[in-house]
């Protein structure tokens, strides 16, 4: 029957230049369709069990170290930012160190769990002020401390190491919302004394979307019991109880979200930490090279880039609807601004199973349509991280 398709035009391959969900790999969408398996199943309590095993390294704990456990959650990352907010961020205070929209999502999910919450906050793009941090742990003794180590809106790394150390010295716990910067980014959870890292499966570690990821120092969870938590399904205390009883869910998880994250941790591990973290990192400044080259201007924080993602300069002679509406013609998605940077900037990614030329090739298409939409408009590029363009192709 192929000869009935021959006579219609063929879509081009999706490219998924964003920050999630990202490209999966021949191998992680194999073992997706060819595993399947009930989650009572001593098979899949084998894969949580390797799954473990495998993510120590990837946050810098030993794969035989027990000081730290890891639980799964079905759900976003949110959701297991949400789990660690309501157990132990429900404890006593609580101070989020804010400065993006993910900063300001910990802040806000905090409060509905306790009363006894503040921030820090820094504006968007603003590098976090360790002084100013220190400041507020001296007016007051916190239980906890809550930090976004990428902040995904503007594509900055904050500094969780030295906030860490902060905490510590003046009595708090430490949490970190290292969603989009697991896999991608150097994670030292040990050495930097974390207490508490949430991750995600959608994002650097090239799985699908829907696995919240919970690590968690075992002398902090030795302080929760049942009554520590505020929630049922998002219950911390008792997804550890079931891992460590168990090795299993408390709820039925979404078994072949957890599949694709077993299968993208062995290839993780088969090519090494270290060399994904490279190849990720290799295409970050290959695309900052080419995008100064092309003449576009792309958000700079002085050695505090991630390498997930970079934050482009949105011209003045072009809308981001526009600009996406042509790449998506040519299989390429990219993500607009949020918050403050809607419509200011654009967001290319560098993660996912990416092959050798997309990034290559995805580039090449933004200049041909930058090129066209500056001919078309006679209108100069100018930066607008500061201040919002006020002329637009719509």
């Amino acid at each position: 029957m192929s000869y009935f398709f021959k006579g219609f035009p063929r879509k081009p391959r999706p490219v998924l230049l964003c920050p999630g969900p990202v490209q999966l790999s021949k191998q992680v969408m194999c073992a997706v369709r060819n595993t399947s398996i009930g989650h009572r199943e001593a098979e899949f309590s084998e894969l949580l069990l390797e799954s473990v095993v495998m993510l120590k390294p990837v946050v810098g704990i030993d794969s035989n170290d027990s000081s730290y456990k890891i639980a799964f959650i079905t759900g976003s990352g949110t959701a297991a930012n949400e789990t660690v907010l309501s157990s132990i961020g429900a404890i006593g205070p609580t101070l989020v160190i804010n400065n993006g929209e993910f900063g300001e999502r910990l802040f806000d999910v905090a409060k509905l769990h306790n009363k006894d919450v503040e921030q820090v906050k820094f504006k968007w793009q603003e590098q976090i002020d360790l002084e100013k941090v220190e400041e507020a742990l001296k007016r007051k003794r916190y239980h906890l401390v809550a930090v976004v180590h990428h902040e995904t809106s503007s594509g900055m790394l904050n500094p969780v190491a030295e906030i860490a150390r902060l905490a510590h010295r003046y009595g708090a716990l430490i949490s970190v919302d290292a969603i989009s910067s697991i896999g991608a980014e150097i994670i030292a959870a040990k050495q930097w004394g974390i207490d508490v890292l949430v991750g995600a499966s959608g994002k650097a570690l090239s799985a699908m979307p829907g696995v919240g990821i919970l690590v968690v120092k075992s002398s902090v969870l030795k302080q929760l019991d049942s009554k520590s938590t505020r929630g049922h399904y998002l219950d911390l205390y008792k997804h550890f109880l079931f891992m460590d009883d168990h090795a299993q869910t408390p709820n039925t998880p979404a078994v072949h979200v957890f599949v694709s994250l077993h299968a993208s941790l062995k290839e993780i591990t088969k090519q090494g930490i270290a060399r994904a973290r490279q190849t990720i990192q290799a295409r970050a400044t290959y695309t900052r090279e080419e995008l100064t080259r092309m003449g576009l201007e792309y958000a700079d924080y002085s050695g505090n880039n991630s390498s997930v993602i970079t934050c482009v300069t949105l011209p003045g002679y072009v809308s981001f609807e526009h600009l996406a509406r042509r790449l998506k013609t040519k299989g390429i998605v990219i993500y607009n601004g949020k918050g403050v940077l809607k419509d200011r900037i654009f967001q290319i990614g560098h993660i996912g199973a990416l092959r050798k030329n997309d990034t290559r090739d995805a580039l090449r298409q933004l200049q041909k349509i930058m090129r066209q939409l500056k001919q078309v408009t006679h209108v100069p590029s100018r930066s607008v991280l500061n201040e919002r363009a006020d002329h637009a192709v719509s």
